[in-house]
């Protein structure tokens, strides 16, 4: 631990070097493409870039920054529980209201694993009989967390609409908030953080908006964010209880979304840097090997148990490999973006055989690769669109979403003009607020090189893993939506910051005028004095 702050190794060091140095570099390019230019997605998921006024974001950016030095001090003497309380019902009256008011229905995708989950709770295994579920049966760990909600849900009447399941979408992203509300307390062990994050979360519109989406990215990221909050209180207090909670939280986060691996590989690199500082050597390697083995079971536990219970072989699915060769071809809309030629007809193409999909699969990506090397800015441009389409798209694909989707009965007011005559207003909000975030997250990774302290980085490494995740596999502006919410999770670091800094500019200023009112004060009563 020599030459190390108190605390940290050099595993640890290395690792929060490598995340923040990273980080910086990604975070620059998205703050000055956010800054720059807009990336827009249609109802179709037509993309278009546009550039922007540079200025006047810069300008918005700035009064964001403002409101947050101006309100902090009011919010110093507020508790923790206070907050919380006020997050849960802000979120959950914003939640409702806009679940009622959008009435969203579900289609594609989400029309399939919703109606499979409703089937399956009548016990109806027909849907496995469709194509869809034996080329995607990932999709079943879905189906399977719903089927036992709408049980559950049974009991209480008829199942006629999805709309509960909305409910609880807001619900589980309150709990969301909630996870890095305790997170931060507990990482940062600053109250002025602690405000700030509750004052940004407040004012992030996309994840209310995209609460009407059913496909298991909000109560996916519930379960990562919990599983992250017990695996901290395992590694500060060595308490196994919550080693525990944190390797069953984490399988179920992937189980409903497996995009949450990329969280549970995040979360086992941290064990890992600090394998050798902790004394619980044995624990430590424990807790990897359950965790490890509980995430990549439970997909083909989920499949098997499908199987079992209806009688119907599902066979082999789509192999992940093709989901690389699609993320690194071209589609009609943008680069990466889903392609059904390079997964369901590559699949089709290789008789259902999964193994001969994976070799047609890395020839195609082989190929890919051998053109990227040959014309450089060709991989550039490339690159560049299906990065700035995914994370410059800055409503996340929650307006578009809901357009797209139908609704099961007339929208009322507040969608009503969010969805049309509101959009461009509603956008241009999200657009001016993700520049702020990407501006604070920037300036937070720097802080956080500094700071030599491994577990402020755990946001930077899931939002990395994201970011380089998402740049190798399908690309999707929504997909980033879970990523954006960990942004704002570590904002306030980079934004107490500026705080600090402004106010200790400010002090002299604030110096002279407490004198020359001081002063004032002096002439007034001498003035009376004299008078008298």
């Amino acid at each position: 631990m020599r030459g190390q702050a108190e605390g940290e190794i050099k595993t640890e060091a290395i690792l929060r070097i490598i995340i923040c140095i990273c980080m910086i570099l990604v975070m620059g390019f998205l703050t000055m493409v956010s800054i720059l230019h807009t990336t827009n997605v249609a109802d179709d998921e037509t993309i278009t870039y546009y550039n922007d006024n540079f200025i006047l974001n810069l300008i918005v950016t700035g009064i964001f920054i403002a409101i947050c030095f101006i309100i902090l001090p009011v919010l110093k003497k507020v508790p923790l529980w206070a907050e919380i309380i006020f997050i849960s019902l802000w979120t959950i009256i914003l939640g409702l209201l806009w679940v009622y008011s959008s009435q969203a229905s579900v289609a594609w995708d989400s029309g399939s694993v919703n109606n499979a989950a409703l089937k399956a709770a009548e016990n109806d295994f027909s849907f496995l009989e469709e194509r869809y579920f034996k080329d995607y049966s990932f999709q079943l760990g879905y189906v399977f967390f719903y089927e036992i909600i709408i049980r559950i849900a049974s009991l209480f009447g008829e199942v006629t609409n999805f709309l509960f399941l909305e409910v609880g979408n807001v619900l589980f992203l309150t709990a969301s908030y909630i996870a890095i509300i305790l997170m931060n307390q507990r990482i940062f062990n600053n109250s002025q953080i602690q405000h700030l994050t509750v004052l940004i979360l407040a004012f992030g519109i996309q994840p209310i908006i995209f609460s009407s989406f059913l496909y298991g990215i909000i109560p996916g990221l519930a379960f990562a964010l919990y599983a992250v909050y017990f695996e901290i209180i395992y590694l500060q207090d060595s308490k196994l209880q919550y080693g525990l909670l944190s390797a069953v939280f984490i399988t179920i986060a992937i189980m409903i979304k497996s995009n949450y691996n990329i969280v549970m590989i995040a979360m086992m690199l941290f064990v890992l840097a600090k394998l050798f500082r902790r004394k619980q050597f044995i624990w430590d390697v424990l807790y990897i090997i359950v965790t490890v083995v509980f995430a990549f079971s439970v997909s083909p536990v989920v499949k098997n148990m499908y199987e079992h219970r209806s009688g119907i072989d599902l066979g082999d699915s789509i192999p992940y490999v093709c989901w690389i060769s699609m993320g690194m071809n071209e589609s009609w809309n943008a680069p990466g973006w889903y392609n059904y030629g390079f997964t369901v007809a590559a699949f089709e193409n290789a008789g259902y055989d999964a193994e001969i999909a994976s070799e047609n699969a890395m020839r195609t990506i082989k190929e890919r690769l051998k053109y990227f090397s040959e014309d450089a800015q060709y991989k550039q441009d490339f690159f560049y669109k299906k990065a700035v389409s995914q994370w410059n798209e800055t409503s996340y694909e929650s307006i578009c979403l809901n357009k797209s989707m139908g609704s099961y009965s007339e929208r009322k007011k507040i969608a009503s003009w969010v969805l049309n005559n509101g959009e461009q207003k509603v956008k241009q909000f999200m657009d001016y607020y993700a520049q702020f975030i990407y501006v604070a997250v920037f300036i937070g990774a720097f802080i956080c090189f500094r700071r030599k302290n491994l577990e402020q980085s755990i946001f930077l490494l899931i939002i990395l893993g994201g970011f380089l995740y998402h740049l190798m596999s399908e690309a999707k502006s929504q997909y980033s939506m879970p990523y954006f919410i960990c942004m704002m999770g570590f904002a306030p670091c980079g934004i107490l910051c500026v705080c600090e800094f402004l106010k200790k500019k400010l002090e002299p200023v604030q110096q002279k005028f407490k004198i020359i009112y001081k002063y004032k004060n002096i002439v007034t009563m001498l003035v009376k004095k004299s008078n008298t």
